[in-house]
This record gives C-alpha cells, sequence and structure tokens, in this order.
C-alpha cells in the first residue's frame, strides 16, 4: 500500500476539507434560523452532498486499511491455505464490482446528473460523480490488495522464539506457583 500512500493523503486531506465545509455550513444554518428566524436553502445541501462523498471517499480509506465489515466467522473456520484463496475470491469478486460499477456509472451520470439540486441549484452529476470517484480509487486499491493476498504464505514460519518449544500457559504457571507455596 505504500505506493499509494500519496493518493491516500489527498484523499484523507479531501475528507479533512469536507467535514471542516459541513461544519460551517450546519453552524450558519443554525445561528441564521435561531439568532434571525431565517433559513437558507443552501447549507444544508451542501452539508448533505459533502456527507456523500466523505462516505465514499471514506469507503476507499476504509478499503486501504482492511476496515470495512466482514462477517468471516466460517471463513475463520477453513484451514489457512482455503482461507487464503476465499479471502482472495472475496477480493476478486469485489474488484469486479467496482470494473462494473465504474464501467456503468457514466451512463447514470449523464441520465441523471443533468437535474439541478433544489437549494444550491447545482447540477446532481457533482453528487452522483462521488460513486464513479470512489469506485476508480477503489480499483487500484484492489489490485494492491489482490497482488498481496497471492504473495501472501499461508504457512507463516513459527516464531523463533517458540521453535523449541511453546509459551507455558498462565494456568500451568499458576500450578507450578500454588505447588511451590504449600
Amino acid at each position: 500500500m505504500d505506493k499509494l500512500k500519496h493518493l491516500s493523503n489527498a484523499i484523507r486531506i479531501i475528507c479533512a476539507f469536507l467535514m471542516v465545509v459541513i461544519t460551517v455550513s450546519i453552524f450558519i444554518q443554525v445561528i441564521r434560523r435561531h439568532i434571525f428566524g431565517m433559513v437558507f436553502r443552501w447549507p444544508e445541501e451542501l452539508a448533505i452532498f459533502s456527507m456523500i462523498w466523505v462516505t465514499f471517499l471514506g469507503a476507499v480509506l476504509c478499503l486501504k486499511d482492511k476496515e470495512h465489515i466482514r462477517i468471516d466467522f466460517f471463513v475463520n473456520l477453513l484451514p489457512r491455505k482455503i482461507k487464503k484463496w476465499v479471502d482472495l475470491l472475496a477480493l476478486l469478486i469485489c474488484f469486479g464490482f467496482m470494473m462494473v460499477l465504474a464501467f456503468y456509472a457514466p451512463e447514470i451520470l449523464t441520465t441523471t446528473g443533468t437535474f439541478l439540486s433544489p437549494g444550491m441549484s447545482v447540477p446532481m452529476y457533482f453528487v452522483y460523480g462521488s460513486v464513479l470517484v470512489s469506485a476508480l480509487l477503489m480499483i487500484p486499491y484492489f489490485l494492491v490488495l489482490i497482488w498481496e493476498k497471492i504473495k501472501e504464505n499461508p504457512n507463516p514460519p513459527p516464531n523463533p522464539l517458540w521453535a523449541s518449544s511453546p509459551p507455558e500457559s498462565d494456568a500451568k504457571k499458576d500450578e507450578d506457583t500454588k505447588g511451590e507455596n504449600a
């Protein structure tokens, strides 16, 4: 993932900036509503659109850090060699989905992106474009994860400190100390 470090840093900076935009726009909306008794239509929309972008860009960062939620109870029951191939299959399926999403997203943008948002009157492709951008950004991360999974050794070498015998368990140590104290 070191190859994509600069991209990850840029995404983090964009997400941080968008979080500031969300905070400031909601603050403006609250002050305007409670102090002046009037509201703008654009701050709420700006916050929502920024949150959509943060969500999709954040999904890219979660992929990079392998923090997406997954149910792996049954996969963890498998032997290491089989688990590696099941994980690889899951990565390939997700990679394929991102490729399909990136392929069809421009078509969706051309049909629905021309509508204007009611508050800010911006074309909706600025909002729907977050799906395309996140799919395109996830593709290289999936390629790196797939490559790392292929190179992964399903049978890691034993820890050289434990090569002769595994460490004693705490229960065994407690039994030994009880016998000595008696």
